[in-house]
């Protein structure tokens, strides 16, 4: 017999399935971290920064005038710049998640063809999907429900994006939505 002790080979197995698992939980625990950020870049307020256009240098011929907002409210144009906008906060924004562009249905209505269309709300009324509904249902969802559609999913949705007080991405949302024949 030898003098020199020697390890059961099952030891160095278990170290080795310890490292192992380490490394994987490491490594999921990264991806969540990963995908949270950029779901937070993706909600944060740098979005309505870079929609915003420039202001124009003065000249000596021209005078300064201070522009507000556009309300929300009034007749949205369909312009290409106003869709392209819209199209992309449909993207970056997660719109896409529950509303289709094809026609089927998903988690909230689709968006093709429901511009001027006829919406059957929860409570039993029926409205037109007009500028100024389609408007208000993105600035305050809780306000009504449409039909055959869970309740306040797209509140919780769209709570870290604080569309409410962007009026110039809900416009765009809307001329996009418009778009959609």
């Amino acid at each position: 017999m030898s003098d020199t002790p020697t390890t059961p080979p099952e030891s160095t197995d278990g170290l080795g399935r310890w490292l192992l698992g380490g490394l994987c939980a490491g490594a999921i625990i990264l991806g969540l971290l990963i995908a949270a950020y950029a779901i937070g870049y993706h909600r944060g307020e740098h979005k309505s920064s870079a929609a915003a256009p420039p202001p124009a240098a003065p000249s000596s011929t021209t005078t300064t005038t201070t522009t507000t907002p556009a309300p929300t409210t009034g007749p949205v144009p369909v312009t290409a710049a106003l869709v392209a906008q819209g199209r992309s906060l449909y993207q970056s924004d997660g719109c896409s998640a529950c509303h289709s562009l094809s026609g089927s249905p998903g988690v909230g209505p689709t968006w093709k063809g429901l511009a001027g269309s006829q919406v059957k709300l929860t409570s039993g009324q029926t409205v037109t999907a007009s500028d100024a509904y389609l408007s208000a249902k993105i600035a305050d969802p809780r306000r009504t429900t449409v039909a055959g559609f869970p309740a306040g999913v797209m509140a919780s949705a769209i709570a870290g994006d604080n569309l409410a007080s962007k009026p110039a991405d809900i416009r765009a949302l809307v001329a996009f939505i418009k778009s959609l024949k």
